[in-house]
């Protein structure tokens, strides 16, 4: 079983950047490696814009993509953002804006 979760950013325009993790989005682990990893907002869009992610490496956060790209979504509010979490069976929503995370359970 996984812990589904979604990663996103605010961007400058008020919009999100968004994408699914699949395994291990659990605050003890996803949320922790991104807390550590991914401090900027230049970061965090780097990790969400190549689509979908299977998982995030337990030592550094590395993600490990899924073979066929789905790209990342851009998302005008955050009720949108909610509701795409929701759609793809989030358990967590990781935010990242204005220099630092966010977490809400869904």
């Amino acid at each position: 079983m996984s812990t589904r979760a979604t990663i996103a950013v605010r961007r400058p325009g008020g919009d999100y950047l968004a994408t699914y993790l699949h395994f291990d989005g659990y605050p003890e682990h996803a949320g922790r490696l991104l807390e550590a990893n991914y401090l900027t907002a230049e970061e965090v869009e780097t990790l969400v814009s190549r689509g979908d992610i299977r998982c995030l490496d337990s030592e550094l956060g590395e993600p490990e993509y899924y073979d066929t790209e789905v790209p990342a979504a851009v998302l005008p509010t955050l009720e949108a953002l909610l509701d795409y979490s929701r759609n793809c069976g989030a358990a967590y929503v990781y935010v990242f804006d204005e220099g630092q995370w966010t977490r809400q359970k869904l």
